[in-house]
């Protein structure tokens, strides 16, 4: 009975053993598919144009300076025909090639006009030619012409003080100051009848306005363009004036004085220099005068 229960114990072991679950017999979980971590890289159609970014554009600020609106004048000479004493077509022909070498710009008042700045960007380096006594009814002197041909021909402008003197004018005369004009050249008044305004203004101030303003309408008629200039006879500049800025006049150019100006202002009084000795001494002069 004993061998029996003792069997029976044996058989019920084996069989709970045969029903435990081995690591073997024990199924696997699915595995996922892995999916990679690197970035793909999508390539575009060979037909595909590529976008290229716009930025927008950088913000520069311009800063305009400021110039203190008293100027120092340029450096300007008054010529005239050559006289008994004195040859200005050699003068000119010396100073021309000073101012070659000096690399100075030579320009009109019609320019500092036009352009106000450029006294104070290019201070000692402007330079002035003016020209008198060319008259407007009459053939214009051979001196004159040839001192013309040679400022043109080195590239340089001039003012020229035109007198016009009665109603006609030289058709000749007429259609050289168009064509000077027209290549930058400045067409001033000397006046109608050359005179010495600082006298009329002492017995007849109110024919100064007369004297001036006649000019100006003959040289407006054959010309088209109203001075701006006045070049005073004898360099005479007239204590009251209201009748020269009542003409239309911006610049009046004398001799005496008139190293500065301010050019916030409605009338100009400017000075100029006559030769003196040759060309090298009178450039010296002119640059110390004018503060250059």
């Amino acid at each position: 009975m004993k061998r029996l229960k003792a069997g029976l114990l044996v058989f019920v072991w084996l069989l709970t053993a045969c029903a435990r679950p081995t690591v073997e017999n024990i199924p696997s979980a699915p595995v996922s598919p892995q999916v990679s971590t690197a970035t793909l890289t999508v390539q575009p159609p060979a037909d595909t144009p590529t976008a290229t970014p716009t930025l927008p554009p950088t913000f520069t600020p311009t800063i305009t300076p400021t110039f203190d609106p008293v100027r120092s004048t340029p450096p300007t000479i008054m010529l005239h025909r050559p006289s008994g004493t004195f040859d200005s077509i050699a003068f000119l022909k010396d100073l021309i090639i000073i101012l070659k070498q000096n690399d100075m710009k030579v320009v009109t008042y019609q320019d500092l006009y036009k352009n106000p700045s450029i006294t104070a960007t290019e201070a000692g380096k402007l330079f002035i030619i003016t020209i008198d006594d060319i008259y407007l009814p009459y053939p214009v002197h051979s001196t004159h012409l040839e001192m013309i041909d040679m400022l043109r021909e080195a590239g340089y402008p001039a003012v020229l003080g035109i007198v016009t003197d009665t109603d006609y004018a030289d058709p000749d005369t007429a259609a050289l100051l168009n064509e000077l004009s027209d290549s930058g050249w400045e067409i001033a008044t000397h006046t109608n009848k050359h005179t010495n305004l600082g006298e009329m203004e002492k017995t007849a101030p109110r024919y100064v306005f007369t004297e001036i303003s006649t000019s100006m309408d003959k040289i407006e008629k054959v010309t088209g363009i109203r001075p701006i200039t006045l070049i005073l006879p004898e360099g005479q500049m007239v204590n009251d004036a209201r009748f020269i800025k009542r003409a239309g006049v911006h610049w009046v150019v004398g001799i005496n004085g008139g190293i500065t100006y301010n050019c916030q202002q409605d009338l100009v009084y400017v000075g100029r220099e006559s030769p003196a000795g040759t060309a090298d001494q009178t450039f010296e002069n002119m640059m110390k005068r004018f503060g250059f």
